[in-house]
């Protein structure tokens, strides 16, 4: 068998140290069975490219019950007993990403484009179409709008679904603390079409930051020339931990003007906040930075 198609922590070396082969065998043994159910009992042998996708949905499943469960004592279950399990943790995955999908649905931000709304309209039929009990691993959608922060591509299925949305909704709620004519003349400024394919909270979240940095009320987002200057010598042209710090302090007053209180936004404008860095410090504030922090014009 090839060991891409076994559970994660099995390839690791994880799970079942001293029954390795037995495992590989149990897992061709319940393939057959859930071949045998996907073909309603006309077969037990399908073509190769449907049985890698039955396979990979199997140890998915095993993989995410693992996880799930901290993989305590899975040396000693079956095979079908971790499965099992993984298609209920799937299961349980899709119905916190539907819950998910209805609070993006309600909280849309004042301005959108082609590729937010596209995907925000072909995640329904994820729902539709999701099989947790063969292809768990599957994303039957389109999610063609890019994050600030992507996720990562290990998390499959409903998994990784409900980790878009969670960062989706992060996105959003600080968009809808803008009103529309500031961000669409933001967006003119910086990207010059808001209508592409781009992420439309990085644009907002930088610009805040450096109004922060600059020591300016975030909610005006746009910077002037002196503000460049600014900000150059707190970050772009200061020791790295120095830098660092004004990165992490101006995320920090972002927060407190914007009234964003919950942990895990607050981590997401700092890592965006960091993400600057390497920018801020490649060029002088003459040559780019109004890319970054735009000028009201």
């Amino acid at each position: 068998m090839n060991d891409a198609l076994l559970p994660a922590r099995l390839q690791r070396n994880e799970l079942a140290r001293g029954r390795r082969e037995a495992f590989a065998g149990e897992l061709l043994t319940l393939l057959a069975e859930r071949t045998e159910r996907y073909t309603m009992g006309d077969s037990t042998s399908v073509r190769d490219e449907t049985a890698e996708r039955l396979l990979r949905g199997i140890s998915y499943c095993i993989d995410l019950h693992l996880r799930t469960d901290g993989g305590e004592n899975a040396g000693a279950q079956s095979v079908r007993v971790l499965y099992e399990a993984g298609v209920k943790d799937a299961k349980r995955q899709a119905r916190h990403a539907k819950l998910l999908l209805k609070q993006a649905e309600a909280n849309r931000p004042p301005v959108e484009n082609v590729g937010f709304a596209d995907t925000l309209s072909s995640l329904p039929a994820f729902f539709k179409r999701y099989d947790a009990v063969f292809f768990a691993h599957e994303i039957p959608c389109d999610i063609d709008y890019p994050l600030c922060h992507a996720v990562s591509e290990e998390l499959l299925g409903a998994e990784y679904v409900a980790e878009y949305l969670r960062r989706w909704n992060m996105e959003c709620a600080f968009l809808r603390r803008f009103g529309a004519p500031l961000l669409s003349l933001l967006y003119e400024r910086s990207i010059g079409d808001a209508g592409l394919l781009v992420n439309l909270y990085a644009p907002v979240a930088e610009a805040a930051l450096g109004r922060a940095l600059s020591g300016k009320a975030v909610l005006n987002l746009f910077a002037g020339k002196e503000d460049h200057r600014r900000i150059y010598e707190r970050v772009g042209c200061a020791p790295e931990v120095a830098a660092r710090a004004a990165l992490c302090a101006a995320a920090e007053r972002v927060c407190k003007e914007l009234g964003i209180t919950g942990g895990a936004e607050q981590a997401y404008l700092q890592n965006t906040a960091l993400a600057l860095l390497p920018r801020l410090r490649a060029c002088a504030p003459e040559a780019g930075y109004e890319a970054v922090f735009p000028l009201r014009g």
